[in-house]
């Protein structure tokens, strides 16, 4: 396993767990989100209900510290905590996902997501908070491109910084 893992980080929507199929083929993959509901056991809607986003946060947070991989698929919110955002930088390379809200707005507005709930106008505000923090990443690349595509880039990346 490379010494460098890629954290994907970007908004709902943008793909980043479509990718886990695409990269595992070239090292080891592990989805943030799952790894948390299998520490759990609950889903993260289910966790999110029953303690709060504060909460789901904390343990986010301490799982990103605890996980090894060549490449971290996140959840949209990791950079919500500048210690997330550190954390990543200083030990391997952030790519963002990159897509305008309105696309990622049609690929989440009928899912269950805890924060769709509150309606497109709090999800567009918060796309709109959020984007500047994944913008600190090394890379960002076109979310709108086929899964498929957007794996050979990272993977291409992951490459050149070996």
């Amino acid at each position: 396993m490379n010494d460098n893992p890629f954290y994907i980080v970007g908004f709902m929507g943008t793909g980043k767990s479509t990718l886990f199929s695409f990269l595992k083929e070239y090292g080891e993959v592990i989805d943030l989100d799952l790894v948390i509901e299998s520490m759990t056991g609950m889903e993260i809607a289910t966790y999110f209900d029953r303690y709060g986003e504060s909460a789901f946060r904390d343990v986010e947070s301490t799982v990103l510290q605890q996980v090894i991989a060549d490449y971290i698929l996140t959840g949209g919110g990791v950079v919500e905590r500048s210690e997330n955002i550190r954390w990543m930088r200083e030990r391997g390379t952030m790519i963002h996902l990159n897509l305008p809200f309105d696309m990622c707005w049609e690929r989440i507005k009928d899912s269950a997501r805890p924060l769709v709930k509150k309606g497109r106008e709090d999800v567009q505000t918060l796309f709109q908070r959020r984007d500047r923090l994944y913008r600190t990443a090394s890379v960002s690349i076109d979310a709108s491109q086929p899964p498929e595509d957007i794996a050979k880039q990272i993977i291409r990346i992951k490459g050149e910084k070996v």
